[in-house]
């Protein structure tokens, strides 16, 4: 019988919100050289969001009105750490001290936010800033241990959402990452699988409701073309270079 590591590892469904700042990375130049649509359509979700930016995180930041210091704190520390372990998993996806550092971090987020967020509630912007919004996100995502949270989170991330807090696209990724822990197909079509550690570059798109609207959908939330992000997921993880997912900040991933 496989070790629950390798069934866990196999499974596991990779996603990337791939914005203009997210290819500040050694494997930039392979993006712009085989997916060129993916860099122009970074620029105009910036162009058409500049809050969301990175640019416009950054003047959240700088202005420092929200009020809960302290959530904001532990949420940049969490992202961080959460970000950091991910990357390095992702670098050595064979390595099973790696997963297991990964998996930790995930499960002690999800307790800290089952007590942190059951009281509070999703982080508003006000209370965190346009970036804690978006690490909140990040975590949330990750939190696969445990899918009525993630389905009892949704609501309110497609609150933040329709209020300009949180890039829709963003939303669109917990739609379908809710939809496929139900056993569900996925709607906008952002969810990957690859089954093949030692490249999981090879993944292929999870089952996807009527795929003759899936650009249709994808561009109501602002993704961008699902051919484009899978020529962009294929690069990040492809194994000859070790793939840098976006800091939480700017996107918002895997």
């Amino acid at each position: 019988m496989p070790h629950p590591f390798a069934r866990r590892a196999a499974l596991a469904a990779f996603c990337l919100a791939v914005s203009g700042a997210a290819f500040a990375d050694a494997k930039d130049d392979a993006v712009k050289a085989q997916c060129p649509a993916v860099g122009a359509w970074g620029e105009k979700i910036a162009k058409a969001h500049p809050a969301l930016s990175e640019e416009g995180l950054a003047r959240d930041d700088s202005a420092a009105g929200f009020t809960d210091t302290d959530m904001r704190k532990e949420l940049d520390r969490r992202s961080q750490e959460d970000q950091a372990t991910r990357n390095a998993w992702i670098a050595s996806p064979q390595d099973k001290a790696r997963f297991e550092a990964m998996d930790k971090v995930d499960k002690d987020n999800l307790a800290w936010m089952k007590d942190n967020f059951a009281k509070k509630g999703f982080p508003h912007a006000e209370a965190v800033g346009l970036r804690g919004v978006a690490e909140a996100f990040i975590l949330v995502q990750h939190a696969v241990a445990d899918v009525p949270f993630m389905q009892a989170m949704l609501p309110q991330v497609q609150a933040r959402g329709e209020s300009g807090e949180l890039k829709k696209g963003d939303v669109a990724m917990l739609v379908d990452r809710v939809l496929r822990k139900q056993g569900k197909p996925q709607r906008y079509g952002t969810q990957y699988t690859s089954t093949n550690m030692s490249n999981m570059a090879d993944m292929k798109m999870d089952p996807t409701e009527d795929m003759a609207k899936l650009d249709e959908r994808r561009a109501s939330m602002d993704l961008m073309p699902h051919a484009d992000y899978e020529c962009a997921l294929k690069i990040f993880y492809a194994p000859d270079t070790p793939a840098t997912v976006p800091a939480a900040p700017a996107a918002g991933k895997p």
